[in-house]
């Protein structure tokens, strides 16, 4: 195979899995936003979902206890996401992660990532107690 071409389908595989954990990550948040808040920040904040306490969290945090009941969850989540997928696209998406690594990579991890970075970017002015 050509560097050429071997470079295109590189290229192809990392925005390819770039736009595929996106996705994923937006299949949790969507689960996340239907599960009504819990009320952990108390009359602090005045959260809907268990997104909306995920995003006080990412921004706010880490609270140790918190961040584990997070992890509990939303790993379950993200695994039965994985799950759902074929296991080409799962293959595909490991080594495109894996670029460069010793090991294929993680999605779980990937799409943690993304959930963390739209939790971190997301405006929460509109749920302060003033």
């Amino acid at each position: 195979m050509s560097d050429d071409l071997d470079s295109a389908l590189w290229k192809a595989a990392w925005r390819f899995s770039d736009t595929r954990i996106q996705s994923l990550a937006r299949k949790v948040i969507h689960a996340m936003q239907r599960m009504a808040a819990s009320g952990i920040f108390g009359d602090d904040y005045r959260s809907k979902s268990v997104w909306d306490e995920y995003c006080h969290e990412a921004q706010e945090g880490p609270h140790p206890m918190l961040e584990a009941a997070f992890d509990q969850t939303v790993d379950p989540m993200i695994a039965w996401h994985i799950d759902q997928l074929d296991q080409s696209e799962r293959q595909l998406l490991e080594i495109a992660l894996a670029d460069g690594a010793e090991e294929w990579g993680d999605i779980a991890v990937a799409v943690r990532k993304s959930l963390q970075g739209i939790a971190i970017d997301r405006d929460l002015s509109k749920f302060e107690n003033c």
